[in-house]
Formats: structure tokens, C-alpha cells, sequence
């Protein structure tokens, strides 16, 4: 006969086996099995980001609003105004959304408004979708942002030619996963002077406002922004391995040691001066 605690005691056994699995499992991997140093899953092949910081995209290649309007890139330059564009698809069910959501609280958060020191425009890299999807998004994002009367935000679509051509002057890549029927891309925020020029790229997410800010004033050369804005730029210098700007130990030392002059010169001008009034008297 077995006792009536013997179920108890199997019951904690096998719980306390369960428990101890994973680290079975841990302990009986191969440690001498080697995976390939840059080996990629086939589905993100041909995928990612190539930057090319200085580099000019084509202000003529043309695209269609979200009223179903023909624009061209270089019409969002105008007025000496630096862009910030991102690259997405609006039928994208997580990571897009995500990324437009992390935009718009940044911007939200920004001391610079959309449509006056800036614009921002979105354009979807996938040639199926039209205006009626981008109006869609506008809508929604223009409302979340609350400020303005929605100019300075344009949300475009386009043809398979601009589109690659856009997106290879930018260095980005993507393509379709049939798998599960979507496109297969990374997120990543442009930052583009006046002139056409890529100024900066910010990668992932979240997005960091201080870091947005100095980018698009550092692309407007000065024209947006203010005092704080310059004095930051050169106290700070972007890092890309951090995707963020942090302290130039360099013009850090500048500062000190001007400062050091200006303070050594008004201790000298007061002793000179204390000294040539004892002398005159």
C-alpha cells in the first residue's frame, strides 16, 4: 500500500524537476558548437542600413500627398527649413505604428513646431498604397500633435522607381516576407539640411527629444533655435554608437580654459589697478 503522502512528495518532486529542467538543458549544450560569426536569417537578408552621412538625395523625385497632389521632395526644403522624413509603410501592423507613435510624443515634446522651424514628412516604401491610407494617417497623427493647423506634415506615397531611388540615396533596405505578408525593414529617422543633404540619422527607438532638437538645428545651420541651442551644439557632439549627442571633452577644455584667462585677467586688472591707486597717493 502506498501512504497518502506519497502523492504530495511526487507532486513536489516533479514540480522541483520541472523547475530544474532549463538549467538541464543549459548544462547539456555543446559549448565546443560554433554558429557562424555573421551568420543572417534568410528573411532579413538584404535588409538594414547603409549610412551615408553628407551625401544629397534627389530633390526632384516626385511623390503624391495625402490629398492626392504631385509634390516633389524639394518642395519640403523651401524657406531655408531642414527635414526630418521617415520611411514606412502605413498598413504595417507593429513596428511603423510603433515608430510614428514614438515620433509624434517627440515631437510633441519638442521645443520647435512642425511647419514653422521644420517639416516632417513620411513616405511609404510600399507602391500599393495610396493617398486614402496617408490622408488617414495624417489625420491622426496632426491631432495627436495639437499644435498648428497641420502644415509642415505631409504623408506620401509613390511609385516603385522614386521609391528605390529615395531610399537608396538614404542606404535603406528592405524587402517583402511572403511569409507572413509584410515588409521586412528597420526604423530609422532622417534628418536632411536645406540643400538636400542627409545631416544625421537616428535609429530605433525610443527617440530621444534633446537629440532630435540639436539634429534638425544643427541641419538649419543656425536659422532655428536659439542661444541655448548653439551653446549646446558646442559643448555636445553626436555619437552614433549611442544614437545620441554627449559631452566634446574637447571644447569642454576650451570653455575652462578661456574662462581660466578671463578670471586670471580680472584678478591681474584689480590688483594693477589697487596697486596704481597706492602708488598715487
Amino acid at each position: 500500500m502506498f501512504s497518502s503522502n506519497h502523492p504530495r512528495r511526487f507532486s513536489k518532486g516533479a514540480a522541483a524537476l520541472i523547475l530544474f529542467l532549463p538549467f538541464l538543458s543549459v548544462l547539456s549544450f555543446d559549448t565546443e558548437r560554433e554558429l557562424p560569426a555573421h551568420a543572417v536569417p534568410p528573411e532579413l537578408e538584404g535588409v538594414g542600413l547603409e549610412e551615408k552621412l553628407g551625401n544629397h538625395i534627389d530633390t526632384n523625385l516626385s511623390f503624391v500627398d495625402e490629398q492626392g497632389k504631385q509634390v516633389r521632395i524639394g518642395d519640403y526644403l523651401k524657406e531655408g527649413k531642414p527635414l526630418l522624413l521617415t520611411l514606412v509603410y502605413y498598413r504595417c501592423p507593429t513596428l511603423c505604428s510603433l515608430y510614428l507613435n514614438e515620433i509624434s510624443t517627440a515631437l510633441k515634446e519638442l521645443n520647435l513646431q512642425v511647419g514653422k522651424e521644420f517639416n516632417y514628412v513620411a513616405v511609404s516604401f510600399d507602391p500599393k498604397e495610396k493617398s486614402d491610407l496617408a490622408k488617414a494617417k495624417k489625420e491622426v497623427y496632426v491631432k495627436d500633435y495639437g499644435r498648428g493647423d497641420g502644415s509642415g506634415w505631409s504623408f506620401l506615397t509613390g511609385n516603385d522607381p522614386e521609391i528605390k531611388a529615395l531610399s537608396s540615396s538614404l542606404g535603406f533596405t528592405y524587402k517583402w516576407n511572403p511569409y507572413n505578408d509584410q515588409w521586412v525593414h528597420v526604423s530609422v529617422a532622417y534628418v536632411i539640411t536645406p540643400e538636400g543633404q542627409i545631416s544625421r540619422y537616428l535609429k530605433g527607438i525610443p527617440m530621444d527629444e534633446r537629440t532630435l532638437r540639436l539634429s534638425l538645428v544643427e541641419a538649419g545651420n543656425g536659422k532655428i533655435g536659439d542661444l541655448t541651442d548653439s551653446v549646446a551644439l558646442f559643448c555636445f557632439q553626436f555619437d552614433p554608437s549611442k544614437n545620441r549627442y554627449t559631452l566634446y571633452a574637447f571644447n569642454i577644455m576650451r570653455i575652462g580654459g578661456f574662462l581660466t584667462v578671463v578670471i586670471l585677467a580680472a584678478f591681474l586688472f584689480r590688483f594693477w589697478k589697487k596697486q596704481n591707486s597706492s602708488s598715487t597717493v
